[in-house]
């Protein structure tokens, strides 16, 4: 049966049967990534790429930038694409277009059909409005299951600075090897600190769970999301990592953790799991979304999920989470890439799907 497009959203009466919570906690066939190459795309990986935010921190320097406030995401710092173009571009280098869906926001439109304009219009997922990364990881995920019930996810959000691309990628691709034999845990990319930060996640190692590929992952001990400052100080000493919010699990792994900590978003959503109609329904979601709450999925999931979580330190790469306006100029300088702002480029004629 053929996808349904973009174009064809009709009101559906279908809202399928409740995921059941038998059926998540299933332990998943690993996908065959201990086989794969780090640059090797693996035939059970999917990314997902959340591309919803407002980036309201991040305001200021973009209406002095641009003129006029717009999402982060969508923005050109340097080079010739903006910070969405340039995850695409990266997380391609493992993970095919056709599995790589990115979650958005409808008030974002304008934005999103000059950048995605080349993409299949079954891998732009739109939300009818932005309820924080709780909705805009499960509502993907539930396509991605639906898709392929066996799927590794890699979460990667829209707005970071990678430096050495291909390594970072690599280290990607290492963590979703580690799936292979611990495949109840979800792994999270961690980098060695700078400073005490306090904008940043916190992940303290714990006992190592495996030596895969020559790297080691390990057990998360404690997970912190935005610490105070005597706390990042206390972290720093200790050499606990920064929270790159980059993270490799089974898809049906971090489902059941969706049901068991946050059952009043998973459940008006899991409804839809076995729809693909109510799923690419903006009027369905409408309705859906009016009742979600706002849940954060550093807070509400990885900080109650220590024990299964693992880390793999990520070494030689400079990473950045664009979240404040000193960071984006402090990197800009540091790189020699400050310019001028490009002009904006007029929609494209093209769209594949708009």
């Amino acid at each position: 049966m053929p996808v349904p497009t973009l174009e064809s959203r009709q009101h559906s009466q279908r809202r399928g049967r409740l995921y059941e919570a038998g059926e998540a906690c299933a332990t998943p066939r690993p996908a065959g990534a201990s086989h794969a190459g780090p640059q090797e795309p693996l035939p059970h990986l999917w990314g997902l790429i959340l591309a919803g935010g407002d980036g309201q921190r991040l305001q200021p320097l973009i209406k002095a930038w641009y003129g006029h406030a717009r999402p982060k995401q969508y923005c050109t710092f340097f080079g010739g694409h903006s910070l969405l173009r340039q995850t695409l571009a990266r997380v391609e280098r493992l993970i095919p277009a056709a599995r790589l869906l990115t979650v958005v926001t409808q008030a974002h439109m304008i934005y999103v059909r000059k950048e995605l304009y080349d993409r299949a219009p079954e891998t732009v997922i739109i939300q009818p409005c932005n309820r924080e990364t709780g909705a805009g990881i499960l509502l993907p995920l539930l396509h991605i299951v639906h898709r392929d019930p066996e799927a590794i996810v890699a979460l990667f959000p829209s707005d970071h600075f990678i430096r050495e691309e291909a390594r970072f990628m690599a280290a990607v691709a290492t963590a979703v090897a580690s799936l292979t034999t611990h495949p109840r845990h979800l792994v999270l990319l961690g980098m060695a600190p700078e400073g005490p930060e306090r904008e940043y996640g916190w992940i303290a190692r714990g006992a190592i769970l495996e030596q895969v590929r020559g790297q080691t992952v390990y057990r998360v001990q404690q997970f912190w999301e935005k610490p105070t400052l005597s706390v990042a100080e206390g972290l720093y000493r200790r050499q606990a990592l920064w929270n790159t919010m980059v993270l490799v699990g089974h898809a049906r792994v971090v489902l059941t953790l969706f049901q068991t900590l946050t059952p009043a978003l998973y459940g008006p959503l899991a409804p839809c799991r076995d729809s693909w109609e109510a799923l690419q329904d903006l009027q369905v979601l409408h309705e859906v979304y009016a009742t979600l709450p706002v849940v954060s999925f550093s807070r509400a999931i990885l900080t109650q999920s220590a024990p299964c979580l693992g880390v793999l330190p990520v070494h030689g790469v400079h990473w950045s989470d664009w979240g404040s306006p000193a960071r984006v100029m402090q990197d800009l300088v540091r790189y020699q890439l400050w310019q001028p702002v490009r002009p904006e480029v007029p929609p494209r004629s093209s769209c594949r799907w708009s």
